[in-house]
């Protein structure tokens, strides 16, 4: 599976940061990171989304009949913002409870 680079993710004044393994090394791995910085980021609004978008390469070897199950944790970190985790929890879970309606 990778991580790609969210659409529009230069208007945002971010970009992968280079200490992170590069698509050839993450292709082969089952655990990995992918980071976007940038010194004079674009300030975050309210309602701001960036989709993410995970796409699953082609099964190597044998193929499975079973679904595989897999994780995805995402992290946004602003330097002096506490409440920005505050605010993607409660958009998270208004999220999940439309969805499951």
């Amino acid at each position: 599976m990778k991580i790609l680079d969210p659409d529009g993710i230069a208007q945002l004044s971010v970009k992968a940061h280079p200490d992170q393994p590069d698509f050839n090394q993450t292709n082969r791995g089952t655990v990995y990171t992918r980071s976007w910085r940038g010194e004079k980021a674009a300030i975050v609004t309210a309602d701001m989304t960036i989709p993410l978008w995970i796409q699953r390469e082609p099964d190597q070897g044998e193929r499975l009949d079973e679904p595989v199950t897999f994780g995805l944790a995402v992290t946004i970190a602003m330097p002096g913002v506490t409440e920005i985790y505050e605010q993607v929890r409660d958009r998270l879970r208004d999220e999940q409870r439309a969805q499951a309606r």
